[in-house]
């Protein structure tokens, strides 16, 4: 038996043990099934097939069952509306480009699952709210199984960027994301007050992007740290201060010493050099630095939306592909050797970020309706700051790295439930505590 089979049999236990305790539970088991479509493509096409079909099947009948779509507020109803003129252009796109059925079915699953499970919430929150409520718990077992298979990776497979936890079998982008999501769930189930305990876990969160060997955590996890404890409250509390003067630049310097691709050494635990650090990082997404004058268009990340954004301004004509896209198949059905690098003029598969795969699969059309389905997404979140925050995650996911909260299931389920749930804080008035902290509101009323 392979180090790969031996992984994904603790995988499969742990499915076992999560359906076995919600088996009563067509919803629940419908979020852990989402939450393990590694296992679903670790055991071959054929099965990963059937998985994707049953994911639509039943996340179509819960919304028919719970009637989902009766009773939307006005932002819900945006939210619908952005969602069918995406899918417009996704159909629109597919059908120009010759996609085949099983490829269409495959993406635009990744899509409707989740945001069938929105309403889902959104109705089971007006009738049983503490049915609501209780699925965080699924969430948090969910959260601590990625945890526990990473280390299981780690001592049996290895730093490995392909496999994190139950949730993906080809590709580590999932890793990044998940402590991010992660933190910002306790953030809401704690109402702002982390305790040490809490912080433990979120490590131990970034640990599952440290055993995919995940760069952009140890950047991008601080940034979103501090949005949160500081510009959300509006005021940081003394000893949040202090945490972050002593734990944020911690991290930041294990992370670095603990990514063979950030230091000299090129190993574990090699040495910290913030110039070099650095250096790499602007390379990495802009070919050579970040400014602006010297950014190498389709070099890294950063330097493929720069291409992608110069064509749109520059060019005095565009063909059919600009507006409609190349196909799904020219970006979800190629491997790195096949990706055709020229044709799109970036210097590999890896640099292309959400919204060049937007590009090549659909257009400008699809780039412009995309964007327009994360503004409605956005705009269910009732409180500003937080609205601002979470635009900010979606955007920078979009705009410069892969793009999966949007097309990774798990991922987009559980932002959704962070998008609901904060919206119950905000009806309860619980942010008002951060708002007293630097002006008086006695007088003011909430508008929801």
């Amino acid at each position: 038996m392979g180090k790969e089979a031996i992984y994904y049999l603790f995988v499969f236990l742990t499915f076992v043990y999560l359906i076995f305790r919600n088996i009563n539970n067509s919803l629940k088991f419908l979020i852990i099934l989402c939450f393990y479509s590694g296992l679903a493509a670790f055991f071959g096409k054929s099965i990963e097939n059937l998985y994707k079909i049953s994911l639509v099947i039943l996340s179509l009948y819960l919304l028919i069952k719970t009637g989902g779509l009766s009773r939307l507020s006005k932002k819900g109803k945006y939210f619908l509306s952005g969602f069918i003129l995406f899918t417009i252009s996704f159909f629109l796109s597919a059908y120009f480009n010759d996609d085949y059925f099983n490829l269409i079915f495959s993406q635009y699953g990744k899509f409707v699952t989740p945001i069938c499970l929105f309403f889902v919430f959104n109705h089971m929150l007006i009738r049983k709210p503490e049915s609501f409520i209780g699925i965080k718990d699924l969430f948090f077992s969910l959260l601590t199984i990625q945890i526990l298979l990473s280390v299981i990776k780690v001592m049996i497979i290895g730093l490995s960027e392909s496999i994190v936890g139950s949730m993906a079998y080809i590709g580590g982008g999932l890793a990044t994301m998940v402590p991010i999501l992660g933190f910002i769930l306790i953030w809401f189930q704690k109402q702002g007050e982390i305790n040490r305990k809490d912080w433990i876990y979120i490590v131990l969160l970034i640990f599952v992007a440290f055993a995919s060997s995940k760069r952009a955590i140890w950047f991008i996890m601080p940034v979103f740290i501090f949005l949160f404890l500081y510009y959300i409250p509006r005021k940081m509390k003394i000893r949040y201060l202090l945490l972050l003067i002593s734990l944020v630049p911690f991290i930041f310097y294990v992370g670095i010493r603990l990514n063979p691709t950030l230091n000299k050494e090129g190993k574990l635990w090699g040495s910290f050099d913030m110039k070099y650090v650095l250096d790499y990082t602007q390379k990495y997404t802009f070919g050579k630095s970040s400014d602006m004058s010297d950014i190498q268009m389709g070099n890294g990340r950063g330097g493929a939306t720069f291409l992608l954004f110069g064509k749109l301004f520059n060019n005095k004509s565009f063909n059919n592909n600009d507006y409609l896209g190349y196909g799904l198949k020219e970006i979800y059905t190629t491997n790195y050797e096949e990706f055709n690098i020229e044709k799109y003029g970036v210097n590999s598969k890896g640099s292309v970020t959400g919204v060049f795969q937007s590009y090549i699969s659909s257009g400008y059309i699809g780039v412009l309706m995309t964007i327009i389905l994360i503004i409605s997404i956005c705009n269910l979140i009732k409180e500003p700051r937080i609205r601002q925050v979470i635009a900010l995650l979606i955007f920078w996911d979009y705009f410069f790295y892969s793009g999966l909260i949007l097309r990774s299931q798990p991922l987009l389920i559980l932002l959704f439930y962070i998008i609901i749930y904060s919206n119950i804080q905000f009806k309860q008035e619980l942010y008002r505590k951060y708002e007293q902290q630097t002006a008086d509101i006695s007088s003011r009323r909430l508008i929801i």
